[in-house]
């Protein structure tokens, strides 16, 4: 009889350097590399990111910008960026803690009309998402989004249910 465990990388829980879905805003809120403030946006009611001039890395990568994403104090998202030349770093790196993700292609056009090949690689746990995505918005930068898959609808329904405030 054969038995089969599966890959040593389906127990990694998504997160970023120690951060998952669900975990405590305290280790942010309290490191002065970030700067949190209130919002009220689909998937958090507090957001923190990097203060300028602060320095933070994936694989070994600089990144450009840095967000956590919270709601009651719980992690529902880290979004990043990063310079698209470290696109291929920073995915294969993720590729070896979490195994092999789903990819999905598209087409992307500049302003010249050139063409290019905008991939997105996607793993998936639970209700926990990770997406990294070649081009964000423009040809020179990419993004990692980690995300609670649940989260906006759950806030969505509480912030529906809350009395008026204006009575």
């Amino acid at each position: 009889m054969l038995a089969f465990s599966g890959p040593a990388w389906a127990a990694e829980p998504l997160g970023f350097k120690g951060h998952t879905i669900g975990a405590s805003n305290v280790a942010i809120t309290q490191d002065p590399r970030f700067d949190c403030r209130a919002v009220r946006t689909p998937t958090a009611d507090q957001v923190c990111s990097l203060r300028p001039r602060e320095q933070e890395t994936i694989a070994g990568v600089a990144v450009t910008s840095l967000y956590y994403h919270y709601d009651r104090a719980r992690l529902t998202g880290i979004t990043l960026t990063l310079p698209e030349s470290h696109f291929q770093t920073v995915t294969q790196a993720l590729q070896a803690k979490y195994g092999p993700p789903q990819v999905q292609a598209e087409k992307v056009k500049n302003l010249k009309g050139e063409v290019y090949e905008n991939r997105t690689l996607t793993w998936r746990q639970e209700n926990a998402r990770l997406e990294a995505q070649r081009y964000a918005g423009r040809l020179d930068q990419s993004l990692i989004r980690l995300s609670d898959e649940a989260a906006a609808e759950r806030i969505r329904q509480r912030r529906s249910q809350a009395p008026a405030r204006d009575l």
